[in-house]
């Protein structure tokens, strides 16, 4: 296969992998990636996914690699709380949730992590399509904030909420909060519970 047919075939795609080019051509040997990996005419991502070397790259677009590199899963924690502007400074690598076991990969780009949550905890998100080979599923404020304190059972002060310096402004919606109180009784965790009332009164502290 020539890289001019590859292109063609993958260009609407985010990324791809070698299953992805087998599908177009069975008998596709992997040293051929790897020779256009010399070349620089695809760059490597994680998870043994690859990308067009000239493809542009940016926050929405790592989303969406996070989404297909580990799935099921979507974005969420730091980086989710980032992108809602509750943590003041922005994130090296991106954060995710799944169903699977937890799991980390390296990329020029930094980090993608996952964080293994319960089936039953895969839910809160909505579904954003920013542009082109950008479409990506990322927490609710209101997960986000969850899935954190669940994760992070050693946040529970005011003291430790003062320490991560979270954006009390952009917080206090979530007082009093319909979707948020329905997502936490899923939970159905008095610890859980006990952390989101310090976090309610750092919020309105």
């Amino acid at each position: 296969m020539r890289f001019r047919e590859l292109e063609n075939q993958v260009k609407a795609l985010p990324a791809f992998n070698l299953n992805d080019v087998r599908k177009f051509d069975p008998g596709f040997h992997r040293q051929q990636l790897n020779y256009w990996l010399d070349r620089e005419f695809i760059r490597p991502l994680a998870g043994g996914y690859y990308m067009l070397a000239d493809q542009e790259v940016d926050e929405g677009y790592l989303f969406t690699l996070a989404n297909k590199i580990y799935e099921p899963s979507y974005i969420s924690l730091e980086s989710a709380l980032a992108y809602y502007q509750v943590i003041p400074e922005s994130v090296l690598g991106v954060t995710s949730v799944s169903s699977r076991k937890t799991m980390q990969y390296e990329s020029a780009w930094g980090r993608f992590s996952y964080r293994s949550v319960k089936p039953l905890y895969m839910f809160g998100y909505i579904v954003v399509e920013p542009g082109q080979k950008r479409k990506y599923k990322i927490a609710r404020l209101e997960k986000a904030v969850l899935d954190y304190l669940y994760l992070n059972s050693g946040v529970n002060s005011i003291d430790d909420f003062e320490g991560l310096r979270w954006n009390r402004y952009q917080l206090q919606q979530l007082d009093n909060n319909k979707l948020f109180l329905k997502y936490l009784e899923i939970f159905d965790s008095k610890a859980l519970e006990s952390r989101v009332g310090q976090l309610l009164e750092y919020t309105n502290a």
